[in-house]
């Protein structure tokens, strides 16, 4: 009776970072200027470019920028600037770095390389203020709710007024409409 022994190879992170995106970027006036088992640092003279494996949560990471201002790229980036359905989160190194070389070969890719990277901070700057205003919203919502258990209908009226009746949840907007006629 045979034994079949099956060896599976899976090419480093930083060699497969080299062996497809690294042409790419070669194109486009980068180097490779560090280099660990999972990260590979790539810099031209406008940009500098990280590319991260993260061993411990799988995950994969790349950050494109100026000297000291890197943005991450991300589905939500590869969706409305590639107008693509590509991933590049949660996905094995394999297919993250396959759809990013995929990415950099477009018209948009391009443009990036060569150093606009305004979209991206600006993706940042947006994503930083949502979550600012949704976090700002909930705390609107909680002194609302709290003002509506004690029965301080105006206090109530306002915190839905600053958020807005229409962002609010339906059982908020029927509260405001009960606290309008108590008032």
């Amino acid at each position: 009776m045979a034994t079949t022994i099956q060896i599976t190879y899976t090419m480093k992170f930083t060699s497969l970072v080299k062996a497809q995106l690294f042409p790419i970027f070669q194109e486009y006036g980068f180097n490779i200027i560090r280099e660990s088992e999972n990260t590979i640092q790539f810099k031209s003279l406008i940009l500098k470019i990280n590319v991260v494996f993260n061993k411990y949560d799988k995950s994969h990471l790349i950050e494109i920028g100026k000297e000291g201002a890197l943005y991450p790229l991300n589905n939500n980036v590869v969706k409305e600037l590639f107008d693509s359905n590509l991933s590049i989160e949660e996905v094995t190194s394999e297919t993250f770095v396959q759809n990013l070389s995929v990415l950099f070969k477009t018209r948009k890719g391009a443009e990036m390389l060569n150093g606009n990277v305004e979209f991206l901070k600006k993706n940042i700057i947006q994503q930083s203020e949502d979550y600012t205003s949704e976090l700002m919203q909930k705390q609107e919502l909680e002194a609302a709710w709290e003002a509506w258990e004690v029965g301080d209908y105006e206090v109530f009226i306002n915190k839905i007024d600053r958020i807005g009746v229409n962002k609010v949840p339906q059982s908020y907007q029927l509260k405001y409409k009960i606290a309008k006629h108590k008032l």
